[in-house]
C-alpha cells in the first residue's frame, strides 16, 4: 500500500509541476523558422505637428527619461527615420507628414496618428509619450522574462503541499493498515 501511495503521490506532483510551467508559446515552430511579432496597440494616439516636427519623451516605467534610446519611426512596413533621445528622453523628428505612424524604442512601439497643427483635432497632444515596456508587445517565451521567480515560487510551493498532502495520506494509511491488522 505504501508503494501505491508513493507511486500516486509523485503522479500528483508531476500533476501540479505541469500545470505551473507553462508551454513555450512557439511549439509549433519547427527549425529556424521565423516568427513575425505583431504590435496589438488598440488605441491609436493623435498628435499635431508643431511646423512639421514629431516631438516625444521616451520614459521608463517609473518616470524615469531614457537618455540616448533610439527612436525609429515606421509608417507600415517603411523605416522613415531614426533618431536617438537627449539627456531629458526627449526627441523630434523633422520633416513627417499627416499619417498614421509606429514609433519604437527597444521592444515598445507606440501607434500615433500625426495631424498637421491647423487640421489637428481638439484632443490632439502636442508630443507623444512612450513608456517602455508599457506600449509594446509583451510576451513570454517558455519560462524566461520577468515572471521566472514567480512560476518559481509557485513550483516550489505546490511541491510542498504535494508532499505535505503525501505525508498526510501516508499517516492515515499506516493507521489503517494497524487498524486493520489488530487482532480482535
Amino acid at each position: 500500500m505504501k508503494n501505491f501511495s508513493l507511486v500516486q503521490g509523485a503522479a500528483v506532483a508531476l500533476a501540479t509541476l505541469g500545470l505551473m510551467i507553462p508551454a513555450p508559446s512557439l511549439q509549433a515552430a519547427q527549425g529556424s523558422q521565423k516568427v513575425a511579432v505583431q504590435s496589438t496597440n488598440a488605441s491609436i494616439l493623435d498628435i499635431g505637428l508643431e511646423q512639421g516636427v514629431f516631438a516625444g519623451r521616451v520614459v521608463d516605467h517609473t518616470g524615469t527619461p531614457a537618455k540616448n534610446a533610439e527612436v525609429v519611426v515606421r509608417q507600415g512596413s517603411h523605416e522613415v527615420a531614426k533618431t536617438t533621445t537627449d539627456a531629458n528622453g526627449r526627441f523630434a523628428v523633422k520633416g513627417l507628414r499627416g499619417g498614421v505612424y509606429e514609433i519604437a524604442s527597444g521592444k515598445t512601439v507606440g501607434t500615433y496618428r500625426v495631424w498637421q497643427s491647423e487640421v489637428a483635432p481638439p484632443a490632439a497632444k502636442e508630443q507623444a509619450l512612450l513608456v517602455l515596456g508599457e506600449n509594446g508587445t509583451r510576451g513570454q517565451f517558455g519560462a524566461m522574462g520577468g515572471g521566472t521567480v514567480i512560476i518559481a515560487a509557485a513550483v516550489i510551493a505546490s511541491l510542498i503541499i504535494s508532499a505535505i498532502t503525501l505525508d498526510r495520506v501516508n499517516d492515515i494509511d499506516d493507521k489503517v493498515d494497524t487498524i486493520g491488522n489488530t487482532p480482535n
